[in-house]
């Protein structure tokens, strides 16, 4: 596996599943990109809703701090293992975003957690998890959040 993309959606999940990464990265010398898909820039018109500035300077300041975040990781993960990292955050529709990254930068895994009601449970209800598992055409890795 050349390239493995890893999706982070809470900060306090991103220890495990960087774990998986590693581990499948150490055996192939593969290459990890670590996504965060973001709600729409607040200074975008798309972001835009009615509601007071600081509303939008706080999801402003949200976005950097979630920007250093996934550059950190990705950081750790070169010094501490020597395996190329990137980070990348976008915005945009989580299973859309996925789907365009994986063709994009050729992933061949997708690691991604769940939670019981949430992941796992949603794959047999209408939801875009369960587009992004039946339009993926590489293997997902749904790891256990507690």
């Amino acid at each position: 596996m050349e390239n493995i993309l890893v999706a982070i959606g809470q900060t306090k999940d991103a220890d495990k599943l960087i774990a998986q990464a590693v581990k499948f990265a150490t055996y192939s010398k593969g290459k990890i990109w670590i996504i965060h898909v973001a709600t729409p820039d607040p200074d975008s018109l798309i972001g835009r809703e009615a509601g007071p500035q600081f509303i939008y300077d706080q999801r402003a300041e949200n976005r950097k701090k979630e920007a250093a975040f996934i550059q950190q990781l990705a950081q750790d993960i070169r010094e501490k293992y020597g395996i190329e990292a990137e980070s990348i955050l976008v915005q945009g529709a989580v299973s859309k975003v996925i789907r365009e990254k994986t063709e994009k930068y050729n992933i061949d895994l997708v690691i991604a957690g769940h939670r019981r009601k949430d992941f796992l449970y949603n794959l047999f209800t209408a939801n875009n998890k369960k587009d992004l598992v039946d339009e993926l055409k590489i293997p997902l890795l749904a790891v256990p959040l507690l």
